[in-house]
């Protein structure tokens, strides 16, 4: 019998400095490890966000040891060493525009990191003029009791490519920290893909997003049936947590087994 794992999502709304969301975050790491979460997950520019980005924005950027990071390390030794995860502005070594990175920080720091494949340069906006396009390089996992997390941002959500990769590199639970763009049926886009990418991936999510007005909220959690677990609305900040069964990954993956019968591959563009 595997032991079960609580995790959360901390929906929240970024502010535009490092040391506001740092102040702003602290209370809900407390929440959710308060309800015996073993990791919080929060939205993508978690770090530094700004309406209608800019570069002023975009020049908010951290290396991935730099303060956003460090801040984030010392909340999980002060929550019993609850796991971090969040989007931020990282330094790109290979360019002047930064990556739109994901990491999940534990009490000894970085563990993983994640930086957007595709860019949302979509329904009018432009996210390349600001960021970078990262390669699509080896998955980037972590292990937090028996479950195996992988991230991806956002806009990658809509590549099943991205989610598929995680999956055969050994995850069992896939974080989407997003900032979900407002508009038509962009709530029924958000819904949909995070549950068929739980249903095909067999596999649990974990997504946070942005509120109202800048997102569309809807933070969820899924079970690899593509069940809600637990979900929030569209506007405030909030957390909530769920329970992950790891007997649920591997009885469903015994009785619809997907990975053996795929005849199809994934080769990447870089």
């Amino acid at each position: 019998m595997n032991s079960p794992l609580v995790a959360a999502i901390a929906q929240y709304a970024p502010l535009a400095t490092t040391e506001l969301n740092v102040e702003a975050m602290q209370p809900l790491v407390r929440q959710a490890a308060d309800a015996g979460a073993q990791l919080v997950v929060f939205p993508e520019y978690s770090q530094a966000f700004s309406h209608g980005l800019g570069s002023s924005w975009s020049g908010r950027y951290e290396p991935l040891d730099g303060p956003f990071v460090q801040a984030l390390s010392t909340m999980s030794s002060r929550h019993g060493g609850i796991v971090v995860v969040a989007g931020m502005l990282a330094k790109n070594r290979e360019g002047e525009k930064p990556l739109n990175t994901l990491v999940a920080v534990g009490p000894s720091g970085l563990l993983a990191s994640a930086s957007k494949i595709h860019l949302y340069d979509a329904f009018g906006a432009g996210e390349s003029r600001w960021v970078s396009q990262a390669s699509p390089g080896e998955p980037a996992l972590f292990r937090v009791g028996n479950q195996v997390f992988g991230m991806l941002a956002c806009y990658d959500l809509r590549f099943p490519e991205v989610s598929r990769r995680l999956v055969e590199a050994g995850a069992t639970t896939l974080i989407v920290p997003a900032q979900w763009v407002p508009g038509a049926h962009k709530v029924l886009h958000w819904e949909s893909l995070l549950r068929a990418r739980a249903i095909e991936s067999q596999a649990f999510v974990l997504a946070s997003g942005h509120p109202e007005p800048e997102g569309v909220g809807h933070s969820m959690i899924l079970d690899p049936w593509g069940e809600t677990l637990a979900s929030l609305g569209g506007q405030g900040h909030a957390v909530t947590h769920a329970t992950l069964e790891m007997d649920t990954v591997t009885e469903i993956r015994a009785l619809n087994p997907l990975a053996t019968v795929r005849r199809f591959s994934i080769a990447w563009d870089h």
